[in-house]
């Protein structure tokens, strides 16, 4: 049985290409999953990559955001533990972006 791998990446090109890259060089020894936000899922061929769109709080540090921050950076984390668990990822790597914090802390 294979492994399985999620790959967590931001919204930009810069975070999602890398993505594919590492996912095109995994697929072959590994089952991967991609995450990625609403703006990463333009930069992806949609049938040639499994993947889940995410939704994640931009971190702002903002004294009046904050505390809303907070509260959605712990629901996504919530999520992104229902989501590994459920999956059963045995690997987590993430390419950076704000999308991608509640996923590697939750791993």
């Amino acid at each position: 049985m294979k492994k399985k791998i999620l790959i967590s990446t931001g919204g930009s090109g810069g975070h999602v290409i890398p993505a594919s890259v590492f996912y095109d060089h995994l697929e072959q020894e590994f089952e991967v999953f991609l995450v990625l936000d609403k703006r990463g899922s333009n930069f992806i061929n949609e049938k040639k990559y499994k993947f889940h769109i995410f939704s994640s709080p931009r971190l702002t540090l903002n004294i009046i955001k904050l505390p809303f921050t907070i509260i959605k950076l712990l629901i996504s984390i919530l999520r992104s533990i229902f989501f590994l668990k459920n999956n059963k990822i045995d690997i987590v790597l993430g390419t950076g972006g704000y999308m991608s914090v509640p996923i590697c802390i939750a791993a």
